[in-house]
């Protein structure tokens, strides 16, 4: 059986019409959209809308780059199956997943340094 890191990364090469990448592009953009909506006072929104703006300007790239951090998501990975012969990835992960995905990490995808808190002893 293929390790979590094999499966994840097969999923990026996942590139056809109608393909996980497609499908991820897409969802990618449309969480670029979200963030260019939100309040001036979120925290770190200067840095999520500079980034937000680098995906609308390039989204092939954008999720090119991210999909490494993105596959590796619960939310898809548990939905994703390897087929040892092929060296391929299939997810039945639904959009609803990987944009939750996308939006968990986005902070992450844009590069910022957003440490959390410990909570109170």
């Amino acid at each position: 059986m293929a390790d979590p890191t094999t499966i994840g990364m097969a999923l990026t090469r996942d590139v056809g019409p109608g393909g996980y990448m497609e499908r991820q592009t897409a969802l990618l953009m449309k969480e670029a959209g979200d963030v260019l909506k939100e309040l001036a006072g979120t925290p770190y929104h200067a840095q999520r809308a500079q980034y937000a703006q680098r995906v609308i300007s390039q989204p092939q790239m954008a999720s090119t780059a991210g999909a490494p951090l993105i596959v590796m998501h619960t939310n898809i990975l548990t939905y994703t199956t390897y087929d040892e012969t092929s060296k391929t990835s299939a997810t039945t992960a639904a959009d609803g997943n990987i944009e939750a995905a996308i939006s968990e990490l986005w902070n992450s995808l844009a590069g910022i340094d957003a440490p959390t808190t410990a909570p109170p002893a």
